[in-house]
């Protein structure tokens, strides 16, 4: 499996999982929930499936959950995000929107390698 493929993939449910909630606008709480449970998810699956350090995989892991968190919160309403996270949740596919997301900041944090 290669680092980009990874980053890709691991914290997909972190997305999904951390912002999700009543409110109408990003919050504080839910920037700092989802930023510990990404940076959790991808330094794990950084060190589970390649060899790597753990300073570097700490690096990549908040580089890339910064960026998905800054990418979400700039192109996605908390409402349509929540209706994602619904949808996901039961079952449903990966919205293009995230997909791009993520796509885009693994290949930010790759490219900074």
């Amino acid at each position: 499996m290669n680092l980009a493929h990874l980053l890709k993939v691991a914290p997909v449910a972190v997305l999904l999982v951390a912002c999700g909630g009543a409110s109408d606008t990003y919050t504080a709480e839910m920037e700092a929930e989802y930023l510990e449970l990404c940076i959790q998810e991808a330094e794990a699956s950084l060190m589970n499936e390649i060899e790597i350090d753990a300073d570097t995989a700490s690096d990549v892991a908040t580089n890339y959950c910064e960026c998905t968190w800054s990418e979400i919160t700039s192109s996605l309403a908390v409402e349509d995000f929540n209706e994602m996270d619904a949808a996901v949740s039961n079952g449903g596919a990966m919205p293009a929107e995230l997909n791009a997301i993520i796509e885009t900041c693994a290949e930010k944090v790759l490219t900074a390698l």
